[in-house]
């Protein structure tokens, strides 16, 4: 009789241990952080997607001073997904433009974009950028020009050394009328030199707003070269601007 009470009392502690061990791993698995946000929602993408926007182009002419200012309306269409030779999935965006008045879409460009676990590809004109970085965190920074050859091609040194930044992430803004809950802003160039012999402006900015995606964009690039010299090689004035200024503004998500 003492020998089977000291069995059922070994029982009843395995019993006990188990139960104690089952609560403390439920516990432990109930207490466990959730998955951290990496900022994908900023960047939603499929198949049919449609953006709609206004975009401003300004273009700077240096032969004669005049200065042209287009205003489009932008329709962005991610017509089609495809993998590409590293296997990793490529969407295309589609852009048609038409002038304000106008009926007629008239195609304008292509984009490719890549999202991978830790950055999103954008490739437009066969310039690769590095337009996002995950996780997405206030302050981080990047060389998001890093795939583009600037140094065998005079035209393309300017985009040489740009620093991404975030900044402001997930707050609120208003945009065009439009309010968003929650938005971030991506640094990407703030140059300028003015001198009696040179002058540029380099200035890029974007906006991404979760759950749409890019709604703002703002980029300057003009140059002011020597028009004429004295008879020392001295500078005497600085021709007109040469360059573009693009606004690209989210109308409706369609």
């Amino acid at each position: 009789m003492h020998t089977g009470f000291l069995q059922a009392k070994n029982m009843l502690s395995g019993v006990g241990l188990a139960g104690i061990l089952l609560l403390f791993s439920s516990c432990h698995k109930s207490e466990q952080a959730p998955s951290p946000d990496m900022g994908y929602g900023y960047f939603p993408i499929y198949v049919g997607m449609e953006r709609h926007y206004w975009l401003d182009s300004i273009v700077y002419h240096d032969f004669d001073g005049s200065v042209d200012t287009s205003r489009y309306e932008a329709w962005d269409q991610v017509d089609t997904s495809y993998t590409d030779d590293s296997g990793q999935t490529v969407f295309r965006i589609l852009r048609q433009l038409r002038p304000l008045g106008s009926a007629t879409w008239q195609p304008n460009i292509s984009i490719a974009i890549t999202l991978l676990p830790s950055r999103m590809e954008w490739l437009e004109d066969n310039l690769r950028f590095i337009k996002l970085i995950f996780p997405v965190q206030e302050n981080a920074s990047w060389n998001g020009n890093v795939y583009i050859e600037t140094n065998l091609n005079p035209d393309l040194q300017y985009l040489n050394g740009w620093t991404y930044t975030y900044q402001q992430v997930n707050q609120p803004a208003s945009l065009g009328g439009i309010r968003f809950d929650s938005t971030l802003t991506v640094m990407q160039a703030n140059d300028s030199l003015q001198s009696h012999t040179y002058a540029f402006r380099t200035y890029s900015i974007e906006q991404y707003a979760r759950g749409i995606g890019l709604v703002y964009r703002h980029f300057i690039h003009w140059e002011q070269q020597c028009a004429s010299y004295d008879s020392q090689g001295n500078c005497q004035a600085l021709k007109p601007r040469n360059g573009v200024e693009v606004i690209l503004s989210l109308k409706d998500t369609l």
